[in-house]
């Protein structure tokens, strides 16, 4: 079976600055998801940013797609990332245009389809995030939970191979998480899409199913199931779910 993405001793540092990540290894096989979980500062995000080329790795390997990125071409790194979607932490519309022409925009900038393609295509990812009913809202007129829908949406539209999500559950209420994460694992199933999304919530990570790694001191632990990773010995590991019985406790939901 063929590797989506991949990741061989990856180490990082931002300069003047202590190592961020240290000896990163994991890979994402066809239609999996990997979460990545961890406190805040741990480098999750900074691991997206090397996957998607937008920092550039001190020692490691990354491979998307079989290629290693960092033998590619201006032009061929532009070409890969065409089967790469993203979602920001923050959903990173545009204010000036519709959440359709959001939505449209990369299948506009890499001229994919002519009009009624991008209808097509647009109204289709608009449906699957259950969206429709606002596609000629403006950004500053809709929810958080919409704007997060519409990101997700973007990053689906030109049928990427895989899509890398920053924390895409943060700042949403109890009900728009449930419906956001029930969407993404819907997309995965049906697209058979591959999946690495990071986030601090564990909870997200157990009902997204898959593989999870945790970000430890700028190392990854092995990835493994909820229930393993529930029963992990490591320190760390057991402290991120104290944290998160307690919040269960304050909040009045079943944590595991």
């Amino acid at each position: 079976m063929s590797v989506i993405a991949s990741v061989h001793n990856l180490r990082f540092t931002y300069p003047g600055q202590e190592t961020v990540l240290r000896r990163v290894n994991f890979h994402v096989l066809p239609g999996q998801i990997l979460v990545i979980c961890g406190l805040s500062g741990q480098g999750k995000s900074t691991l997206l940013r090397l996957l998607i080329g937008l920092e550039k790795p001190d020692a490691g390997v990354i491979r998307l797609l079989g290629k290693d990125i960092s033998t590619l071409g201006f032009e061929e790194f532009n070409e890969l990332k065409r089967s790469v979607g993203f979602v920001f932490q923050s959903p990173a519309l545009l204010s000036t245009k519709t959440i359709f022409e959001n939505v449209a925009l990369p299948l506009i900038y890499h001229n994919v389809g002519d009009e009624d393609e991008i209808r097509s295509r647009v109204d289709n990812a608009l449906e699957m995030l259950l969206i429709k009913d606002f596609q000629h809202q403006y950004p500053a007129s809709v929810s958080l939970g919409i704007l997060k829908r519409a990101a997700v949406a973007r990053a689906m539209i030109m049928r990427p191979k895989l899509i890398l999500m920053d924390e895409p559950t943060a700042g949403l209420d109890r009900i728009s998480r449930a419906v956001l994460l029930a969407l993404i694992a819907n997309i995965r199933r049906i697209n058979h899409v591959s999946m690495v999304l990071v986030t601090h919530d564990l909870l997200a990570a157990r009902e997204l199913g898959g593989e999870i790694g945790v970000l430890k001191e700028g190392e990854l632990l092995q990835p493994m199931n909820f229930e393993q990773l529930k029963n992990c010995q490591d320190s760390f590991v057991e402290y991120l779910f104290r944290q998160l019985e307690e919040e269960a406790n304050m909040t009045g939901e079943k944590a595991a």
